[in-house]
């Protein structure tokens, strides 16, 4: 069989209704629940970024974009689980081929979660590294096998290698009470002088700006993109996808709503109408921003090389996509009414979902914004992760 967007779509839709049914369990749980999860499996969307070498897919940003927009219509947290695990599918592509092939060889469908900022520290030793530290947002690490984590320098507490370690290597601590986002199971991952071996780690600046020496031996050239920029892209798309039902939601709720002293039609106030214009052009130039970043990344993929210029508005433009997505759910929750401030009510959950989920580094507004505008002004960029 042809594995190509239109069958990644088609397998989509035939496990959304499933999905959309288990949303609400996600959320109690707080976690995506196994069967959502072995739905995600069988039809093969972790392996859309996956090297083709180890039995992935290997195919362009835009078809996990849109599979994980689509997903997150049916279930907010399966669709943010998809896209940072597949986000770090991609990312293996950098490693040395032996983690690989550990990872994903004889066609193992095992699942990378991890939290890619450098919060803890990685000290060489002989054949490779300790590592020790807590990292905080590792999203669906409770259904994954392995982790991907940044470690700092333990010296310059700057980058300093990119690691990853069997599930079992790590403690989770479950830290995942918050107001949105539930169910993805964000907890907090913790080691303990784990020992990562040589061939399971890559340096983080080379790997960030799309150099590491391993990318170049896939049959694509989709590993050469900077990490910063494409994750940034990535991000937002399970936020339009939450936009998108929230904004189906809001209609239906509206056009059923009637003013309980006059029993006029809601549906007939223009300001519910202009403010409804208003969110369903926001979360439409969030879906153009972030689809015309995509594009230009194919372009790039054609010259394997990226500006300083490019990589700063690529990732400004993921973040203003889910700004956008965040003003257009203040909006329509703000027009929804007293009724829509229950647990369980569909505008109550994505307001909690879209806003918690903006609140991701990767769609840090003000530091994006910043960078994008002193490139543009040749005043040269500021550096440091988080």
């Amino acid at each position: 069989m042809i594995i190509d967007y239109d069958e990644i779509m088609r397998r989509v839709e035939a496990i959304t209704p499933r999905l959309a049914e288990n949303a609400r369990q996600c959320d109690e749980m707080r976690r995506v629940v196994p069967e959502s999860v072995a739905l995600m499996v069988d039809a093969g969307l972790f392996r859309i970024l996956q090297p083709s070498r180890v039995h992935g897919y290997e195919m362009d940003f835009r078809t996990l974009a849109d599979a994980t927009t689509r997903v997150s219509e049916a279930c907010p947290s399966s669709g943010w689980v998809l896209t940072v695990i597949s986000a770090h599918h991609w990312c293996i592509g950098a490693f040395p081929e032996a983690a690989q092939d550990e990872i994903f060889g004889d066609g193992q469908d095992n699942l990378i979660a991890g939290t890619l900022s450098w919060q803890g520290v990685a000290t060489p030793v002989d054949g490779g590294y300790r590592v020790e530290g807590r990292w905080q947002f590792g999203s669906g690490v409770d259904s994954a096998q392995w982790v991907m984590l940044g470690c700092a320098d333990p010296a310059t507490r700057g980058p300093g290698v990119h690691v990853v370690v069997p599930r079992g290597d790590i403690e989770v601590d479950d830290t995942w009470q918050v107001l949105g986002m539930r169910g993805t199971g964000s907890k907090d991952i913790v080691a303990r002088g784990t020992f990562v071996p040589a061939h399971r780690t890559i340096d983080t600046r080379k790997f960030f700006l799309g150099q590491s020496p391993y990318i170049r031996n896939h049959s694509t050239n989709l590993y050469y993109l900077p990490a910063e920029a494409i994750l940034g892209l990535l991000a937002p798309t399970a936020l339009i996808g939450s936009a998108r039902f929230a904004l189906r939601k809001f209609i239906e709720h509206t056009q059923n709503r009637r003013v309980i002293i006059t029993g006029a039609r809601k549906a007939e106030y223009a300001p519910i109408q202009i403010r409804l214009a208003e969110a369903a052009a926001e979360i439409k130039a969030a879906d153009l921003l972030m689809h015309d970043g995509l594009r230009e990344c194919g372009e790039l993929l054609a010259n394997v090389t990226s500006t300083a210029e490019q990589r700063a508005r690529l990732k400004w433009q993921g973040a203003y996509a889910g700004e956008l997505c965040r003003r257009a759910i203040g909006r329509l929750f703000a027009g929804s009414g007293a009724h829509a401030v229950y647990e369980g009510h569909p505008l109550q959950v994505a307001f909690r979902n879209i806003n918690v989920g903006a609140q991701h580094a990767s769609f840090d507004f003000d530091s994006s914004a910043e960078q994008y505008g002193r490139v543009l002004l040749g005043v040269g960029s500021k550096t440091g992760g988080s």
